[in-house]
């Protein structure tokens, strides 16, 4: 009975995502810092059934696999018979050393590099599978989802983290996307950590200086607190202080390499993220010739062709732990080190920084799902390139990231809580909830404590909420022989927003039969189940009462038209509502008042 149950259950979704698998591959742990002896698989049922996992495999398969042709072994491990995992329960295999381990298997029961993790049942069959380290070489024909995990040493940090679903049981079969990286490591317990709420606002004065800042998981070390005006191990060169004032905060690993930080925070779809940041220009002085032991110790604070750093500050996704470059502007294609050779995991939106020796810029860029097979390096620019110059625009600048919904607007510069600032706008399709992270990574290859060397990202007061500006459709429209007009809005209704309008479109197109105007009219409440208008279509009814303010338009050859109504950086505007509506004239309809009319749309100024 219990079998018939399972196959049933197992031919519909089984938990949050389209897959139909009803256990799959939580969590892992595959190379931590030392000798591999906190390594884990974790496996979640996502069914609301009991489901017999006796004699299921996880089998770790790499290029060398006798599968794939190989003369290697794969490291095995059989479930013991009787074990029957409840709905919402997990089972651990693992090193001893492992919290909430139900099953052990030795040190170095999974192998670092290019490999695959298959969970697979007692009729061989492949129940879920993950793929790593990909961008070190593909190997098939391993059992992708997605196109796996291009980055690599994707948790090399010890038992503190890990590689897990962003939702317990989330499952898309994609996993750059369902899975996040530098999670917190729960074996045998839920994947949400939330030691943060939001909204949250952190202005870092209350810690202590090089004391960690708690609330974050990290690739490799937690943020620090840092006096931005002091040099330390942090901190390499003093700066003032931010226009926040007080200490702030560094996501850098001074052992060198990559960091990233992931806010502790339950996963979040709408949301605005801004903070000061001390941004850095392009990279002087630089070596006339590449570096070598024999160049004179003067050169040592110089830069060198191939050195490189980037930063990023993302939303609904995650980023590796050592965070690695996606060569966006081809920054990172000769950069030394190996890293612009070497694969990005960066999914989500975000605000990301590159710094050579012959360019300093800032991009607004929507990675969605992450790498796919067919485009490793895979991303959207919806920003971008800001060329970042000494005295102009670097130092400590304001870094605005607003998404809601299907809409993305970032703001670089300008007044803290208002839509001002070098401002890039854009729809997107990456509408999901994710995580709040920043990743770092340098590649430069004399660290000194001079002018040349690392120079990471500082963050002061570090905001997180939900948006608070609304946009709402309210009635029906009424046609005209073009159609149905619709309104909409050319962003958000966000204070500091000189760009905002309002739009138009399905309207009579400019020289139709019967063309002549449309019209927009704005109030401040609504009717919402409308009223009619004296002498247009029945179908035609008002949802602006009392009307405040019209205005006239033409409809292009299209048939759209923008109203621009600009929002002053003025944060006591937040919370009025804009309640407006299209008109179209049609001298063709028969009626007294010949109009198409839109819905009613209603915005509430927020931020």
């Amino acid at each position: 009975m219990l079998d018939l149950l399972v196959t049933l259950s197992a031919l519909l979704p089984q938990g949050p995502g389209t897959s139909s698998a009803p256990v799959v591959i939580n969590e892992f742990q595959y190379d931590d810092a030392g000798t591999d002896d906190v390594e884990f698989v974790e496996l979640y049922n996502r069914s609301a059934l009991p489901v017999d996992i006796s004699g299921w495999q996880i089998i770790n398969r790499d290029p060398g696999s006798p599968l794939y042709g190989g003369g290697g072994t794969d490291p095995t491990h059989v479930i013991p018979p009787g074990t029957i995992l409840a709905p919402g329960a997990y089972w651990v295999l693992g090193n001893i050393a492992v919290l909430n381990v139900n099953q052990v298997f030795a040190a170095n029961g999974l192998e670092n590099d290019n490999e695959s993790i298959e969970l697979v049942d007692t009729t061989n069959a492949i129940v879920d599978s993950v793929c790593y380290e990909m961008g070190i070489g593909t190997f098939g024909p391993h059992p992708i989802e997605g196109a796996g995990f291009y980055g690599d040493l994707a948790v090399g940090n010890g038992p503190s983290s890990s590689i897990g679903r962003r939702v317990d049981g989330l499952d898309n079969d994609n996993n750059g996307r369902d899975f996040a990286m530098s999670m917190a490591a729960t074996p045998g317990a839920s994947n949400t950590v939330t030691t943060n709420v939001v909204p949250l606002l952190e202005s870092f004065d209350g810690g202590v200086v090089g004391a960690s800042i708690l609330g974050w998981t990290q690739g490799f070390v937690q943020p620090k607190y840092v006096d931005p005006t002091q040099v330390n191990s942090q901190n390499l060169t003093a700066k003032p202080l931010s226009p926040q004032g007080g200490l702030t905060m560094s996501t850098w690993d001074n052992t060198g390499g990559g960091n990233s930080v992931v806010l502790t925070n339950a996963m979040i779809a709408d949301v605005v993220v801004e903070s000061y940041v001390w941004v850095e220009p392009m990279m002087t002085p630089v070596n006339p010739a590449p570096y070598t032991p024999s160049v004179p110790p003067v050169m040592l604070d110089n830069y060198n062709i191939g050195d490189g750093e980037w930063w990023a500050m993302g939303v609904r996704g995650s980023v590796a732990a050592n965070g690695n470059p996606p060569n966006v502007g081809g920054y990172f294609g000769t950069i030394s080190l190996g890293v612009g050779t070497r694969y990005h995991s960066v999914t989500g939106i975000a605000w990301a920084h590159f710094r050579t020796p012959t360019s300093a810029t800032l991009w607004l860029i929507d990675f969605g799902n992450g790498s796919t097979a067919a485009n490793p390096q895979n991303w959207t620019v919806i920003g971008g390139p800001i060329n970042i110059v000494a005295g102009q625009n670097d130092g400590w600048q304001r870094v605005r990231l607003h998404v809601q919904g299907n809409k993305v607007i970032g703001n670089f510069g300008g007044t803290f809580g208002c839509d001002d600032g070098t401002r890039f706008a854009g729809s997107t399709t990456t509408t999901d909830a994710g995580q709040i992270y920043i990743g770092y990574r340098e590649a430069v290859l004399y660290n000194s404590n001079g002018v040349a060397g690392c120079h990471p990202p500082l963050f002061d007061l570090f905001d997180v909420h939900v948006p608070s500006t609304t946009q709402t459709l309210i009635g029906t429209g009424s046609p005209t022989s073009a159609g149905t007009p619709t309104i909409d809005a050319d962003g958000l209704a966000i204070p500091g927003s000189a760009n905002f309008a309002f739009l138009g479109s399905n309207l009579k197109p400019m020289g139709s039969l019967g063309y002549a105007f449309c019209g927009l009219v704005l109030g401040f409440s609504s009717l919402p189940t409308g009223f009619p208008i004296p002498g247009a279509p029945v179908t035609a009814l008002g949802y602006v009462l009392p009307i405040q303010a019209s205005a006239i338009g033409f409809a292009d050859a299209n048939g759209n038209v923008r109203f621009p109504f600009p929002i002053p950086c003025d944060l006591s505007y937040r919370g009025i509502p804009l309640v407006t509506q299209i008109a179209d004239f049609d001298f063709t309809l028969p009626n007294a008042l010949p109009i198409g009319t839109s819905r009613g749309m209603e915005m509430i100024v927020g931020n």
